[in-house]
């Protein structure tokens, strides 16, 4: 038998149901699985850096005002080379730094308080004559130096003290020390507020001797 005899009508009904089966179920769809999203990593926010604050300048610190204690009567300290008892010879070379210094001749006044130094070598006045002159002269580290041996010599004697720490202030802002500068003429207000203070002590006490001495002389009624 050949394979065309073979081939019944029962076979090809067969053959031809499966093939319909296969291609239906090549039809079907086949379910969709659905995966989570994927999430992208977050990168967290840096935090807010506050901007730099400025630094706070203080300001300088004040050096407190220089306390000056009650003066003694001032009858007692001499405030000129005269009255300070210095000889003839001294007041002679004085009246000749005077008029040199007049003259603008500097360096001869100083000459001539160098010599007058070396006959009183511990008169304040002088020293104190020899720092004004150095500054004339421009030469502040030895004006300051010369008034503070004032000072030194004439501790106690207001009048001079008073005049050397100006002349300090001045030989200080000369060599640009603003703030020692400022020291200085500080402690010469100082003493120059304590002077009259003491006069006005001194006026005060005379004008009560005298209405006291007034109303003593007056007839009693």
């Amino acid at each position: 038998m050949s394979l065309a005899e073979r081939i019944t009508p029962a076979v090809v009904r067969r053959v031809a149901a499966l093939l319909a089966v296969l291609a239906l179920a090549a039809c079907v769809e086949q379910p969709s699985v659905s995966r989570p999203p994927v999430q992208e990593p977050v990168t967290p926010a840096a935090p807010a850096v506050p901007p730099p604050r400025a630094p706070e300048v203080q300001p300088p610190l004040q050096p407190p005002p220089p306390s000056v204690k009650p003066l003694a009567p001032l009858a007692g300290y001499p405030k000129s080379l005269a009255a300070s008892g210095a000889g003839p010879a001294v007041l002679a070379l004085a009246r000749q730094a005077q008029e040199s210094r007049s003259a603008g001749r500097y360096d001869a006044a100083l000459g001539q308080w160098e010599r007058a130094l070396r006959i009183e070598p511990r008169n304040a006045f002088i020293w104190q004559s020899i720092a004004e002159t150095q500054l004339f002269l421009k030469n502040s580290e030895q004006a300051e130096s010369a008034a503070q041996k004032s000072n030194s010599l004439g501790r106690g004697n207001p009048w001079v003290e008073s005049a050397n720490w100006r002349l300090i202030a001045a030989a200080r802002t000369a060599r640009g020390d603003s703030a020692g500068a400022q020291q200085a003429a500080s402690r010469a207000e100082a003493l120059v507020a304590a002077i009259n203070a003491a006069q006005q002590a001194q006026a005060a006490a005379a004008a009560a001797a005298s209405s006291a001495a007034a109303t003593a002389a007056s007839p009693s009624p």
